[in-house]
């Protein structure tokens, strides 16, 4: 079984994914924010591709049961009602029972993207999770139901960005680690080699990491210091997203 990461969406081949296990990870900030929502108690996300496609899925939906949320260069939409911090679907009253239709500018196009190329559900991984993640695409694996695993990391803009690289490598770690013990030794392909030796040498450094990126000091210059902080704790969750095509849920009501 192969394992790899790629690091940005621009350099995912056309059939690098199928038959693949997926996993999306984008630290900074959907698949963190995304997690948290669903942990906190939303019902479903909605990936979307552009502003004008959140709003007509949010009003067809209904908005008395449909949340706008989302970014646009790290700034809340007008007309949205959450931008693309974690730390604002941490409340139960704002997000429980409510189907959030998300935008953001690199996140949600990566997971499409994954799901076009893959063909079948995608994980939705992040530091805050990157454990449960794990163990169950070890446990997909482990009975036969794909051919490798792939983590697609969003990057930013088309380019690789260290803190998705990062949330990789630990991924990639844990995942050979899971195989390895189950009697299975996955051959580690370039991408994934790249990311588990970044990950290796700051693995104690997680905050630091985000801090020091490309897209986290951006996100300093916002104010969402506190962003990156909630974003680089490891395992705050042992919720389990995944996309089917249509909406991200929780695999099997975790939470």
């Amino acid at each position: 079984m192969k394992l790899d990461v790629v690091i940005a969406p621009t350099l995912l081949a056309e059939d690098k994914l199928r038959g693949r296990l997926c996993a999306v990870v984008d630290v900074l900030r959907a698949t963190s924010t995304i997690t948290t929502a669903l942990a906190s108690g939303a019902d479903a996300v909605y990936p979307c591709l552009s502003v004008e496609e959140a709003k007509r899925g949010a009003d067809k939906h209904g908005r008395g049961s449909a949340l706008l949320g989302g970014e646009e260069r790290g700034q809340l939409i007008p007309g949205f009602d959450l931008g693309n911090s974690p730390l604002e679907y941490l409340a139960a009253e704002v997000v429980v029972g409510k189907d959030i239709f998300f935008y953001t500018t690199n996140g949600t196009g990566a997971i499409r993207r994954a799901y076009a190329a893959c063909g079948c559900p995608i994980y939705i991984a992040a530091l805050i999770n990157m454990s449960a993640v794990s163990s169950v695409m070890v446990g997909a694996a482990s009975a036969g139901r794909a051919e490798g695993i792939v983590i697609l990391c969003s990057g930013r803009y088309g380019k690789p960005s260290a803190e998705d690289l990062f949330c990789a490598g630990l991924i990639v770690y844990q995942i050979f680690t899971g195989l390895r013990e189950i009697g299975t030794v996955p051959l580690l392909l370039d991408g994934a080699g790249i990311a588990l030796g970044f990950a290796a040498a700051n693995r104690e450094r997680s905050l630091d990491v985000l801090a020091s990126s490309e897209h986290g000091r951006y996100l300093q210059s916002l104010g969402f210091a506190q962003d990156l902080e909630f974003a680089s704790r490891l395992d705050s969750y042992e919720a389990v997203p995944i996309f089917d095509g249509d909406r991200v849920f929780l695999l099997n009501g975790d939470s």
